[in-house]
């Protein structure tokens, strides 16, 4: 599963590298500027507020989850992957 996780967030990092040489930063402000697109970036933001919720559960240092909380919100949910990556064996054990 850890090695699932980690080729889908490399393939992610990719593609990411891919669309940002494609179209740059003006490509942001097109999305915006289609109702789906504002959709889409609340629809991201709840899953970062959710994804922050489980690391706020699951870490028993508050400081160490704020750090990945705050980390997801401008860098997107590829810190929820890696977090998910280090945190796996630990989350198993739990349950």
């Amino acid at each position: 599963m850890r090695l699932i996780v980690s080729l889908a967030a490399i393939g992610f990092l990719v593609m990411c590298g891919y669309a940002y040489q494609q179209v740059g930063l003006t490509g942001f402000d097109n999305v915006l500027a289609e109702p789906w697109g504002l959709v889409t970036l609340l629809d991201v933001s709840l899953g970062a507020v959710c994804m922050s919720a489980v690391i706020f559960h699951y870490e028993k240092q508050w400081p160490v989850a704020a750090a990945w909380a705050v980390l997801i919100f401008p860098l997107g949910h590829i810190v929820s992957a890696a977090w998910i990556v280090l945190r796996f064996a630990r989350l198993n054990q739990a349950n």
